[in-house]
């Protein structure tokens, strides 16, 4: 798990840290060593200056997930890809909770102890948990984890019972990699699968400061590295041909990259493919990178971009910089990885790298263009009191933040951004009763809309808080400006960019040219969809419209819209994050017209 090195800290960071850790972590049996005075070039003055900035403009909070919920040493959560509505919680003590997210009240389950067979405390104990990507086939999961007598790391692959609630079997372990472990800290011990299909180690350099045994730079050692094995095999496992060292007398067979210190969380971008560690640092620098296969990422030649020692000299021919790193002068200390946002609730999140500092409890949001490799910016999202021991992702690309000083999970929620107005028109025309509708934000529970006689919407003429998209008005003919805004607990976005329109009590909906003949409901787009799905439909006049969702048991699960909307086409949003796949039913009521449509969620 991250670690920190006192050797270079103000005697006042000194105790708030070792307050900290006094419970969570052990002493390694190593000394530090010192670090000369940190210097550093203009342009890494210039990248702090411009990434890490204090205020951000996105408004985030932290909200309990799982209310109830609470894991003692909380280092890691997963789900599997069966299409249940369970998370697991791994424990640093070596146990397994499962919580079932549908549940009336959240409730923690243990779902595998294997305490009897690990060593826990400081950065050892049970530290990953990876499910197969076919799990719902073959029932197996693998778990990383630290065992003593001696001293080591194993890899372990496990399977449930089927005949017993898919509970997890203490009794089916297969060790598939097991290597010793020369002192107690620096063990990464992350695990993932990537897009193709093999599971991803992380490893840590065997421990101790400044890596005393040189294994970050020694491909015949499994330390200091990720690991990359095929176990799609009925038993043990193979090594993927396009390993660097594979069949070669130059390195582990099992090695995929090399460089790294100690790694504290690894993650593959759901929608690119592109594999993200977060290196936690010695003294100095906290460092992110974007992993090749057969890259070497410099430590301990390098910590981050930076000749290690720091102040020295060194050849940095042949190693890979980070894309992104930060030093400690703000008081971050430790680097959690986290994850590339891709879930529907905060859509001003979308595609940024959310990762955060264990002794700080800061979470940033990084904007990383891959294609033009360069970092676009580095926003704070908050500044929190939480022990940051990893971010947590569930299967509809919603991102969690983990606290181990608590045991507690947090959504992490973001104000919605701005919506954009859809009618009236931008400078056109309505009658005297007429809607206003804008785009469906996810995130967002409320909408606020301002009609103003002026620009500057000093002159407020109508304005209303609503739960839909939607709201009619009765307007006196003239000049109106029209703005919205949407809401949620985190704060409000911005207004919309402002339109303008005139009101005529002489012009009605009949008088339009391009209004519908009929009432429609359009097929969902896409059908099957995951997580979401956009539902057109069609007025010939202004009408209420109710539009709700109904399972197969006839049970209505949400209502998407129940508002008046003017003639026209629209659109309303149904997400369905929260729902399990099968098959839903649309059920739209238009004026005295009734409409339905199927639509089929596959998560």
């Amino acid at each position: 798990m991250p670690e920190v090195d006192l050797s270079e800290t103000d005697s006042f960071k000194s105790l708030l840290i070792l307050h900290i850790l006094f419970q969570i972590k052990e002493k390694p049996n190593t000394s530090t060593m010192t670090i000369k005075e940190i210097t550093t070039t203009f342009a890494t003055i210039l990248l702090v200056t411009l990434f890490a900035a204090k205020v951000s403009a996105q408004q985030v909070i932290l909200e309990d997930a799982f209310p109830g919920v609470e894991v003692n040493s909380l280092l890691g959560m997963e789900v599997s890809d069966d299409n249940s509505s369970y998370v697991y919680l791994v424990s640093r003590s070596a146990e397994i909770y499962r919580v079932d997210t549908e549940a009336d009240s959240y409730e923690q389950e243990l779902w595998l102890d294997i305490s009897d067979r690990t060593v826990s405390g400081g950065e050892r104990g049970l530290l990953g948990l990876a499910f197969h990507p076919d799990f719902p086939e073959n029932n197996t999961f693998y778990v990383n984890y630290t065992a003593p007598n001696p001293l080591r790391t194993v890899i372990s692959r496990f399977t449930v019972d089927i005949d017993g609630g898919l509970q997890a079997d203490p009794d089916s372990e297969e060790v598939l990699l097991e290597f010793n472990q020369p002192l107690n800290n620096h063990n990464g011990g992350d695990l993932a699968f990537g897009p193709d299909g093999h599971l991803y180690i992380a490893t840590g350099d065997g421990g101790g400061g400044g890596d005393p045994e040189n294994n970050g730079q020694d491909t015949s050692t499994l330390h200091g590295n990720i690991l990359r094995i095929d176990v799609n095999t009925e038993q043990g496992y193979n090594i993927p041909p396009d390993n660097p060292f594979f069949g070669s007398q130059e390195g582990e067979d099992e090695i995929f990259a090399w460089g790294l210190r100690n790694p504290w969380r690894i993650s593959f971008d759901r929608e690119t493919g592109d594999f993200w560690v977060a290196d936690v640092g010695q003294n100095a620098w906290e460092s992110l990178y974007i992993v090749e296969n057969g890259k070497n990422y410099g430590w301990n030649i390098v910590e981050g971009s930076h000749c290690y020692p720091i102040g020295s000299t060194c050849d940095t021919n042949g190693l890979e910089m980070p894309l992104f790193e930060y030093n400690h002068d703000e008081g971050d200390r430790s680097v959690t990885g986290g994850f590339v946002y891709r879930g529907s609730n905060n859509p001003a999140l979308t595609g940024k790298y959310i990762y955060g500092d264990f002794i700080s409890g800061r979470v940033w949001a990084l904007n990383y263009d891959s294609e033009q490799e360069e970092v676009l910016s580095n926003m704070e999202l908050i500044n929190s009191p939480r022990n940051i021991s990893s971010f947590g992702e569930d299967a509809n690309g919603e991102i969690y933040l983990l606290d181990l000083s608590t045991g507690r999970v947090y959504d992490i929620i973001a104000s919605p951004i701005a919506p954009d107005i859809l009618s009236p028109e931008d400078g056109g025309t309505e009658g005297g009763d007429h809607s206003i509708t804008w785009s469906e934000i996810q995130g967002a529970e409320t909408y606020q809309v301002q009609v103003a006689s002026d620009n500057d919407f000093n002159s407020i003429e109508f304005q209303d808080e609503v739960t839909q998209p939607a709201v009619n008005t009765t307007l006196d003919d003239g000049t109106y400006y029209v703005r919205v805004r949407a809401q949620n607990s985190a704060g409000v976005s911005d207004y919309s960019a402002t339109i303008s329109y005139t009101v005529d009590a002489t012009v009605s909906v009949s008088e339009t040219d391009e209004r519908p003949e009929n009432f429609a409901l359009h097929p969902a787009t896409p059908n099957p969809f995951n997580p979401a799905t956009q539902i057109g439909f069609e007025l010939p006049q202004q009408s209420q419209v109710v539009i709700e969702v109904y399972n197969m048991l006839g049970q209505r699960v949400t209502t998407l819209t129940d508002a008046t909307y003017s003639a026209g086409e629209h659109n309303v949003i149904f997400n369905a994050s929260n729902l399990s796949s099968g098959i839903y039913l649309i059920h739209a009521r238009m004026g005295q017209e009734e409409f339905t449509r199927k639509v089929t969620l596959m998560k």
